[in-house]
């Protein structure tokens, strides 16, 4: 179908011409014409890079300009957020304004009602619904992006209640590549199905073994190695994604295949790539980062800093890092695809040893493989070592995913869920909280509600017993402030009732790394886990600070579950004191054998628990110096300073390094930089002519320094400077 004879706005086919986009691919035609551009609820399964995203940008845009209203986008990831909310800029063409919401659980945020499409992550969406945003009555249209992740053990429960709540109310869209109960699913959606196969690329896949491929139409290609494949592609001129099952793989495997890589790279890129290596922050995992650019090649895992894992992604698609060496948390959604995908491991480390790795998730690494506009097919290959290669080719190639259960039967999903209900939906007796779990996907899939009554009355005398609910004799249930509270702050009520317990002994000896180790027990935050090395260590460690933690001796129970659980809690609040008292994000990283980019998921998740921690001691009517202990304590996390770097925290462009340097440079205060010059200022290290001026700007001063050019420059020449 041509754009042209789309039946949208002209508006929305100008946006689409300026793209470039001229006509639909096949099963963009066949779900515009499915009655979703009627209002029609639609599930899309189609391949990666089909064109998924851009069927619900013209259901949504068509809607909200035909109609009004508002259309709200879901995504799994900060990141895929960041990245659509780019992409959607286009229609502000159409007069549409586009907002991205992310974090801060804790707000309504109502400003989001002057926007027209709102991206934001279901976990976000979700605690705007627990606030009763008034402009969420205005949304038409939502859109659940990557709606196989129902089935997710960590976030399937918030998406599937989201959907829940929605259905009715607004038109919904589920998009996904691998789905294996997709008429499961589109039913309890009372959506139109669309499944096809058809892609822009064709994908050819099949398994090395023994120095081939056996491709699975029958063709043999032979190679010496799984590496050589890898070097092939680069020889090409092509760009190869290798999947590995652990961080500390990836690493190895990218310094490896760059000594070989190197050999492909023309001087322009060398060059270019030693300015990527050196731009890099300094610490233990940017130095191994550094090493593989080098050689034009790139590891991307969870542990990178998220600038580092963008400036991968970025480079990759470039083409400047011809090889990106990855855990499969690339293949969840981030738009990075390339000619030849690697799949080397198919098994993976759990805590119940090691198990297989999800069709699901094989499958969608494979749809990385062809890069539309580039390639005329992409290649996919799994790597088998001992299992038999048609095995592999059956379950992985030819083997359909695994269906998608409900996760809301998992009880730290449900304990929220319940309250929420309670507590920001008005739903007031049992059985109205059964009539919403009974429109459920749960409730759909199961039929038999039973045993997830049981485990709702558990949780209701759970609720009743720590004081966030009560019962009153008509059998009402009622929120109790502490309810309501914890429902909005977005927390397991289980972390609210450790706060509370441990409260008294909080406001009786406030300090940092007793607190740390507070939230490190909770549900809502996953501490650092230890080697048998560390242990001797953190056990030492215990007895020097022994007087600070609130949290009972490991030693006095026989509970190898508690031993473990406290001493990865210890390791984590030793972390985060060490952040708080200004230690080098590379110190962290190598003293506790720890990734940057888990010191900043960690950093992010502690000053959202001390907030949250605040909030319940003030709805507890703990002491006022309690309270600003604890406000003064998340701040801290926040920018990682001590206590006497808060006054300069409030001044633009100045983070934890500048604020110290200023600090030791003797400007203390504001009042110390109101009065001082701005050469004065320039003498610090880390201050430049940007920072300076920014600061001065915010206190109500313009000024612009002009820069003195270097002395023997041509630019010093040119400008008179000579003599």
């Amino acid at each position: 179908m041509k754009i042209d004879d789309l039946p949208v706005s002209p508006k929305v086919k100008e946006v689409l011409k300026e793209r470039g986009i001229r006509e639909l691919y096949p099963p963009q035609e066949e779900a515009l014409k499915s009655g979703v551009l009627e209002g029609k609820n639609l599930l899309v399964a189609i391949p990666t890079a089909s064109g998924k995203t851009l069927i619900a940008e013209i259901a949504m845009v068509h809607r909200v300009l035909t109609e009004g209203g508002k259309a709200v986008y879901l995504v799994p990831l900060k990141a895929l957020a960041e990245e659509k909310f780019k992409e959607f800029k286009d229609w502000e063409k159409a007069g549409l304004r586009v907002a991205v919401a992310t974090g801060d659980y804790d707000s309504s945020d109502e400003w989001l009602g002057k926007y027209d499409i709102i991206i934001a992550t279901a976990e976000k969406f979700d605690s705007l619904l627990r606030h009763g945003s008034s402009w969420i009555e205005d949304v038409k249209v939502i859109v659940a992006d990557e709606i196989h992740l129902i089935g997710s053990r960590d976030r399937g429960a918030t998406l599937e209640v989201i959907l829940t709540h929605m259905l009715g109310r607004a038109q919904i869209i589920g998009l996904s590549a691998t789905v294996g109960n997709p008429e499961e699913l589109a039913k309890w959606l009372n959506a139109e199905l669309i499944v096809n196969e058809w892609r822009p690329v064709e994908l050819r896949r099949g398994v090395f073994s023994q120095g081939m491929v056996l491709w699975e139409d029958g063709e043999i290609d032979r190679f010496p190695s799984w590496e050589d494949l890898v070097y092939d592609a680069v020889r090409k001129g092509k760009g190869a994604l290798v999947f590995v099952n652990m961080r500390r793989k990836a690493e190895r495997t990218a310094l490896e295949l760059s000594k070989e890589v190197k050999r492909f790279l023309s001087r322009k890129e060398v060059t270019k790539l030693r300015e990527l290596a050196e731009s890099l922050e300094e610490n233990p995992t940017n130095e191994k980062l550094a090493k593989a650019l080098l050689g034009g090649v790139a590891f991307h895992h969870a542990g990178l800093g998220r600038d580092e894992r963008v400036l991968v992604e970025e480079n990759f698609r470039k083409g400047l890092i011809k090889v990106v060496v990855a855990t499969p948390t690339l293949a969840a959604g981030i738009n990075t695809p390339a000619f030849r995908v690697i799949i080397r491991d198919v098994w993976r480390y759990s805590e119940f040893g090691m198990e297989r790795i999800p069709v699901l998730e094989v499958q969608q690494m494979m749809g990385r493989a062809g890069r539309p506009k580039y390639d005329d097919k992409g290649e996919a290959i799994i790597i088998s070592t001992t299992e038999n290669p048609s095995d592999i080719i059956n379950l992985y190639i030819n083997g359909k995913p695994e269906k998608l259960f409900s996760q809301l039967s998992n009880e730290s999903n449900l304990r929220g869920q319940v309250l929420a209900l309670i507590a920001t939906f008005g739903v007031k007796t049992f059985p109205e909280i059964l009539k919403f779990i009974e429109k459920t996907f749960y409730a759909y899939q199961r039929r038999d509600t039973y045993s997830i009554e049981r485990k709702i009355r558990e949780i209701l005398y759970f609720l009743m017993e720590n004081e966030f609910v009560e019962v009153t004799l008509d059998d009402e249930i009622k929120p109790l402030p502490l309810g309501t509270r914890v429902a909005k702050l977005y927390i397991d009520p289980l972390t609210a009732k450790i706060f509370k317990d441990f409260l008294p002994y909080i406001s009786g000896n406030p300090n940092p790394l007793g607190i740390f180790h507070v939230i490190s027990l909770t549900p809502d935050l996953t501490p650092f886990s230890y080697s048998k090395k560390e242990l001797s260590k953190l056990e030492s460690e215990y007895y020097e600070v022994k007087t600070y933690i609130y949290a009972d001796d490991p030693y006095l129970s026989y509970d190898p579950y508690y031993e473990r659980k406290f001493f990865r809690a210890l390791k984590t609040a030793l972390a985060l004191n060490a952040w708080i008292n200004e230690v080098s994000e590379g110190e962290i990283v190598e003293k506790f054998s720890v990734e940057p980019g888990d010191l900043y998921r960690l950093v992010e998740t502690a000053e959202w628990l001390v907030y949250a921690l605040k909030e319940i001691a003030k709805v507890l009517k703990a002491p006022e110096h309690v309270l600003k202990y604890l406000e003064t304590l998340r701040v801290r996390v926040k920018y990682g300073i001590r206590e006497e770097l808060l006054p300069l925290m409030e001044l633009p462009m100045v983070g934890r390094r500048r604020a110290r340097a200023l600090f030791n440079a003797g400007f203390r205060t504001v009042e110390d930089i109101k009065s001082a010059k701005p050469a004065d200022l320039l003498k610090i290290e880390g201050i430049g002519v940007k920072t300076v001026e920014a600061i001065f700007k915010y206190l109500g001063k313009d000024v612009r320094i002009v820069e003195k050019p270097k002395r023997n420059t041509l630019d010093y020449f040119l400008r008179g400077f000579s003599g």
